[in-house]
């Protein structure tokens, strides 16, 4: 299975309840780029699991604008930013059971402990609008991080390419 998970583009910092945040410009624009690339990797899920906060739901929205799609989606209060990570990997286990492709969109602290929980590694830093790529093997204990992305690292791919082909 490809599991990817997504940290939710930057949000107001203002708002109160912290569940009421929406993504501000620069979070949209993060999340555009990271759909762009999603979208390249996968376009079609088996399922998307999705914390019911204001901005995650914002974020799965733009992914979908930019061609990222799911079979199914999930809005699952065992997402939010406090939640339990042990208790959250086991239903993410449980929702995608056979399943071939998954991604959860979520945020900080859980998406690290989610990383840490689905593989040997350690989680690097997630910045707003970032997605590790894991790959699990359901015959394994843990599975590999393949890749882990950002919004200002696909810009700067971005300008290299222009200046490698310009």
């Amino acid at each position: 299975m490809q599991l990817y998970i997504v940290r939710h583009g930057e949000a107001e910092f203002d708002t109160k309840p912290d569940s009421a945040r929406q993504l501000n410009l620069n979070g949209q624009q993060e999340c555009e780029s990271t759909g762009q690339w999603i979208a390249k990797q996968c376009s079609d899920f088996d399922i998307a699991l999705v914390s019911p906060f204001v901005r995650a739901q914002q974020t799965w929205n733009v992914l979908q604008k930019q061609g990222v799609s799911a079979k199914k989606t999930e809005v699952l209060p065992e997402l939010t930013p406090d939640s339990d990570p042990e208790n959250s990997a086991c239903l993410i286990k449980a929702y995608s059971q056979g399943l071939e492709k998954v991604i959860v969109i979520s945020h900080l602290p859980l998406v690290c402990f989610l990383v840490d929980e689905f593989v040997a590694e350690t989680c690097p830093l997630f910045a707003t609008g970032s997605t590790a790529l894991i790959d699990i093997n359901e015959s394994q204990i843990k599975g590999s991080l393949l890749t882990m992305v950002s919004p200002s690292e696909l810009s700067t791919r971005l300008v290299d390419q222009a200046r490698h082909f310009g």
